[in-house]
């Protein structure tokens, strides 16, 4: 059996913010800086992945429209080999 890590997404003023097990990594408001908090947080392919309904409704959170939030995250992912 894997281990596997519990990874969490929220939207909060415009950044997203990366929780692993329980313990925020950090915020970021590009994809490339979201993929330094998945590598610093050994992120693996194997970790299962979740996010909160604030990123659904990202614009409630200072993101330009609801879809800005899940294109930063899914860019994020896919450049981390994650997606």
């Amino acid at each position: 059996m894997q281990n596997t890590k519990f990874v969490f997404f929220n939207a909060e003023e415009a950044q997203v913010k990366l929780t692993v097990e329980d313990s925020v990594v950090g915020y970021a408001d590009t994809a490339d800086g979201l993929v330094e908090l998945l590598l610093r947080a050994n992120v693996g392919a194997t970790d299962t992945i979740m996010h909160s309904s604030d990123v659904d409704f990202a614009s409630e959170e200072g993101f330009a429209t609801d879809s800005c939030a899940h294109a930063l995250i899914d860019t994020a992912l896919e450049a981390a080999g994650l997606a």
